[in-house]
């Protein structure tokens, strides 16, 4: 499990979308949190579970890798719920 250190914006569907590459991330996008992706991605054949911050609070997911291709940019997205109260 990946923790993220940013706060990211989750879309009302619960999607999270993290743009990898320079100069197009949003704000709160911290480059530690690429690289946490990148290196947990690359382990878990290009997915990864995270824990992160949101608008909501806390979320919990799962991230799948998106390499760039002719009209896309790297990018790391998925869908989040609330973690399990115990």
């Amino acid at each position: 499990m990946i923790i993220l250190q940013g706060t990211y914006k989750v879309a009302p569907t619960k999607r999270l979308t993290i743009l990898a590459e320079p100069g197009n991330q949003d704000k709160g996008t911290l480059a530690a949190d690429i690289d946490a992706l990148t290196h947990g991605c690359a382990l878990g054949g290009g997915k990864c579970n995270i824990t992160v911050t949101t608008q909501h609070g806390q979320m919990t997911g799962t991230l799948y890798e998106k390499k760039p291709r002719k009209l896309s940019l790297w990018q790391f997205e998925g869908h989040l719920s609330f973690p399990q109260r115990d």
